[in-house]
């Protein structure tokens, strides 16, 4: 049996695989039926990539799953969705489930709880390739192997074998692509498959589904909120916003030519078309929900071309030019919108790093070090230790923004609780406001923590669901405080009125609330001590692009009125460079290079640095397309087995002898302000260009924020040593 299907890739005029029509989607409601998709139409041709994108609640997930028939009881449907001339809604349900998971797959956003934790990676896949397909367990084993294999899991005859909580959540990605790809499917739909994942993770995704597509035809539907990733992978766009199409084009068109307002927006909302510290453009407002939609435009309210007619009635969806544009907007054709900034800012100069202001730092970390011993499961006894954070350094002034970036299982969240003592270190030292944290006892402790907040990544598990928005944010008042319930009410509203929510909202629950806003709840309830500083944990990743913004204006805007020391950890380094000053980058417990910003972000000294640039989309398909990308290979080595000398050498591209058994010592490239401190040999005493010493890999950068390997054309693979 082969592998997979050798279908050719689509000819122009081919006939659609899937056709939908007309699709509307509502569920049942103590008030009726509340419609959350209306009137939607699109085709998916053999071989091609369709993007679906629009923040949440616009209807992406929804119409995904009416395609697979999940939405689950209590919903109606209604339309046509044709796949292969049959049409899905009218067959009966035992065609529909040989449908399902053979001709028509789907890769969810989170595989964690798409997989199930007891049994094997190796049993889920042979369930579903036996389900379908009438051959024996051996065979559907070898099969799985096979799979795993081709989507690039090391060593697949032996992790076949291991649970979903034993494979990364990269790897864990990839199992589920392969169980998607069991019955060689003509369709996959991938929702938002790369939302949760690091950027080196994420591009690992996307080259795997790439080069699947490209050998095999097979057709995607792509759901995502991410333009970046769209400019990436898709051929064409279909925009949704409160459950309607608002635009649907070729990729050039919607990222060049946008012909509706709401694409607009998107696309001028992300950090890489705005230069560093210049406020970024928001989307005001936010998605409206199902009972709320306005009887015109549903965008109107939020737009800033709308006029009169824009809301006096429905807005049809219409080709506004030819052959195939659609959009969604009274004003089109006519309306000129502007398509991705990227180019027009990549072409300004940037500034030259500004000498700082000699201060004394806010926050000072030194040798920072957190083991986690291993446990036997019978006679706990130690067997082992976890190196989460291994001799960490840092500074923080007041005022001043650190960015500390690197892929999960880096280390990060780890540093951050140690610096606010949530976790006790096995070894360094923490100062924050002159005051050793890592000495002083309990009771001292609970004062201190007045000058030290954080805001973490899920603001919904952060926010007790059973308390209002005053009690939340007023809790740390009446603790540190003893406010009375009407002065703390009266503080609560100010802070709200601070990150911009009305007081109205002070007698509302979490689940009432936005992402966007639960995150400013979050940010209310961190300053209600008056901090000096903030540390912010993943605080934007989970967020839409548009929200995104929103919260990193809002960030900006605080620093600026209150002096604010932030700490600011994430894995995006162009979200980073926005809102920071410096940049440390960390890799296995590790900083492996720190520096001014811009710095760091254009000329990046170190190999980690610049795999991270690389993975960035960027937001302009032809340059996206063309770029020269490292894609990382695996994960980050276990931290109980750190490789010897260098740590990242294992996944290096540069690799050398001395990489391999001796841990390079930090050495500074430079003085003044664009000074930069790396760990690596290349750095002190690699190897020779032209017989001069390789001085900075940011010399391989042909575009400002772009990264390509000087050694390579096309995308490099940086292979690593297996996963532990």
């Amino acid at each position: 049996m082969a592998l997979l299907d050798d279908r050719p890739a689509a000819a122009a005029g081919t006939t659609d695989l899937l056709a939908v029509e007309h699709l509307d989607v509502a569920f049942a409601t103590a008030g009726g039926w509340l419609q959350v998709v209306d009137d939607v139409s699109f085709a998916v041709a053999p071989g091609e990539v369709v993007g679906l994108v629009g923040e949440s609640g616009s209807g992406k997930t929804v119409t995904s799953l009416s395609i697979m028939d999940l939405h689950g009881p209590g919903s109606r449907v209604t339309g046509t969705i044709r796949f292969g001339g049959r049409d899905l809604l009218s067959l009966p349900r035992n065609e529909l489930r040989s449908i399902r998971g053979n001709e028509i797959a789907m890769i969810f956003q989170e595989p964690m709880t798409s997989l199930n934790p007891s049994f094997t990676i190796g049993n889920q896949i042979v369930e579903a390739i036996r389900l379908h397909d009438d051959v024996s367990r051996r065979e559907a084993w070898s099969r799985a192997v096979e799979l795993l294999d081709h989507v690039g899991i090391p060593a697949a005859a032996r992790r076949v074998k291991h649970y979903p909580h034993e494979f990364s959540g990269g790897m864990r990605q990839r199992a589920m692509i392969a169980m998607a790809l069991a019955n060689s499917p003509k369709l996959l739909i991938a929702d938002e498959p790369t939302t949760a994942l690091d950027v080196t993770i994420q591009a690992q995704i996307l080259e795997l589904l790439r080069a699947l597509q490209h050998e095999t035809g097979l057709s995607i539907i792509f759901v995502t909120h991410d333009l970046g990733v769209i400019a990436d992978i898709c051929d064409r766009v279909v925009v949704m916003y409160a459950g309607q199409i608002v635009e649907e084009s070729d990729l050039r068109g919607v990222f060049g030519r946008p012909q509706h307002p709401y694409t607009e927006g998107l696309l001028d909302s992300m950090p890489q078309v705005v230069l560093p510290g210049a406020p970024l453009r928001v989307i005001p407002g936010r998605v409206p929900n199902p009972d709320e939609f306005p009887a015109g435009c549903r965008f109107a309210p939020r737009c800033e071309h709308a006029v009169a007619e824009c809301s006096a009635a429905p807005v049809e969806l219409r080709i506004v030019a030819p052959p195939d544009v659609r959009a969604r907007c009274v004003r089109q054709p006519g309306l000129s919108l502007a398509g991705s900034r990227w180019s027009e800012t990549i072409a300004r100069p940037v500034p030259e790093p500004v000498a700082a202001v000699e201060r004394a730092p806010l926050l000072e970390v030194r040798g920072l070090t957190k083991y986690f011993p291993v446990q036997s499961s019978v006679l706990r006894r130690t067997v082992g230790e976890v190196r989460a954070v291994d001799g960490v350094d840092f500074d923080l002034a007041q005022g001043e923004t650190l960015g500390l970036v690197g892929e999960s299982g880096s280390g990060k969240s780890t540093v951050a609780r140690l610096v606010l003592r949530l976790i006790e270190p096995t070894a360094g030292v923490v100062h924050v406001n002159g005051r050793t944290i890592t000495a002083i006892q309990s009771k001292e402790l609970r004062g201190a923590r007045r000058d030290m907040q954080i805001v973490f990544q899920d603001p919904y598990s952060s926010l007790d669901p059973r308390a209002t928005i005053a009690e939340s944010v007023g809790e740390p008042l009446e603790v540190h405080e003893g406010l009375s319930r009407a002065d703390r009410d009266q503080r609560v509203i100010e802070l709200l009125d601070r990150v911009g929510l009305d007081k109205s909202m002070i007698r509302r629950y979490p689940h009432e609330f936005s992402g966007g806003q639960r995150q400013r709840i979050a940010i209310a309830r961190a300053l209600a001590l008056n901090p000096r500083l903030v540390i912010c944990d993943e605080a934007i990743s989970s967020l839409d692009v548009s929200t995104q913004s929103q919260v990193i204006n809002l960030l900006t805007d605080l620093q600026n009125d209150l002096g604010l020391a932030f700490l600011f950890i994430a894995h995006d380094l162009s979200v980073v460079r926005h809102l920071s000053h410096r940049i440390a980058v960390m890799y296995l417990g590790r900083i492996v290079e720190t520096g001014d910003a811009e710095e760091v972000y254009t000329r990046p000294r170190h190999p980690y640095t610049e795999a991270l640039l690389s993975a960035i989309p960027i937001p302009e398909p032809d340059v996206q397309r063309e770029r020269r990308r490292i894609v990382l290979q695996g994960d980050i080595p276990s931290p109980m087995h750190p490789p010897s000398g260098c740590r990242f050498h294992t996944r290096c591209p540069y690799v050398m002898d001395i990489c391999r058994t001796v841990d390079p010592p930090p050495y500074t490239t430079s003085t003044g302000a664009a000074a930069t401190t790396v760990a690596c040999h290349l750095h002190t005493g690699g190897p020779t260009l032209g017989g001069a010493p390789l001085a900075s890999l940011g010399a391989a950068h042909a575009t400002r924020g772009q990264s390509s390997n000087a050694r390579s054309t096309g995308v490099e693979q940086q292979q690593g040593g297996e996963i532990t």
